[in-house]
């Protein structure tokens, strides 16, 4: 009987019933595949962690994407917390198994055990890398955009402006993909006061430009759209004050004694 590496303290008891062959091929080469396994102890890469995660839902805005990294790295706390529970246990299990006499059971479990381990401390690692890479974004974030700090009432502030772009965001993507506003983006753009009219005739003459410039040979990137709304954003941001003045009589609606100041 031989012993298999499976994890970086956890062993597999090979018996005469395996196929002798497989057997050799996983002795070969699954340390290289347990090893290269180490570099994904987390469910996303950091491209897809600051590109994607930090902007799903939230577009490109700075205030939002600070907000994102705040949530992603709690649940990474979390989990931290839990996996330090279950990695206790498990240390008491294996501590109460080792005194136990060396039966064949009593082997097997303790395999198990060790390979689960190795497992929760992979988790663990990658769970720090996450908020690493969350804590560089937090500050690239800050830094890009002069933000030196900030708290609930400067997030507010920028809400509205907010969801003004996020309508114009939506209302170019349903031109895009249907040639026509859908409702509730139409809707959206209604909530914050925006005229819709208004709004297609701006995104209506973006494209047209956008189109023109294709045809003559340019190839806008990305930026070029979403200063585009940057630019919608600032321009109609006075719309979502003239509907809440319509609505509750006032420009400004929020009570910062409400919120938490840190600064």
């Amino acid at each position: 009987m031989t012993n298999l590496t499976i994890g970086a303290t956890a062993e597999f008891s090979l018996t005469n019933i395996a196929n002798q062959a497989a057997v050799a091929r996983v002795t070969e080469k699954l340390p290289e595949l347990t090893t290269k396994t180490q570099a994904f102890d987390r469910s996303n890469s950091q491209t897809t962690l600051n590109m994607m995660t930090l902007t799903m839902m939230n577009g490109q805005s700075p205030m939002r994407m600070l907000r994102q990294v705040l949530a992603e790295v709690e649940q990474r706390k979390m989990a931290l917390a839990e996996a330090q529970l279950s990695h206790a246990k498990l240390l008491a299990e294996i501590e109460t198994l080792n005194a136990k006499a060396p039966t064949p059971v009593v082997e097997a479990e303790l395999r198990l055990k060790y390979f689960s381990q190795s497992m929760i401390e992979s988790k663990v690692n990658g769970a720090f890398k996450d908020i690493a890479v969350l804590i560089d974004a937090y500050e690239n974030i800050k830094a890009e955009h002069g933000i030196d700090d900030w708290d609930e009432t400067t997030y507010e502030a920028e809400e509205k402006k907010h969801h003004i772009r996020r309508g114009f965001e939506f209302l170019y993507r349903n031109l895009i993909q249907f040639g026509r506003p859908q409702e509730v983006t139409i809707e959206y753009l209604q909530q914050y006061g925006v005229h819709v009219q208004v709004a297609l005739a701006e995104v209506s003459g973006y494209i047209t430009v956008v189109e023109d410039r294709i045809t003559r040979g340019e190839r806008p990137t990305g930026s070029d759209m979403e200063d585009f709304f940057d630019q919608m954003a600032t321009k109609y941001s006075h719309c979502a004050d003239d509907a809440s003045k319509r609505m509750f009589g006032k420009p400004d609606f929020t009570n910062p004694e409400y919120m938490l100041k840190l600064t």
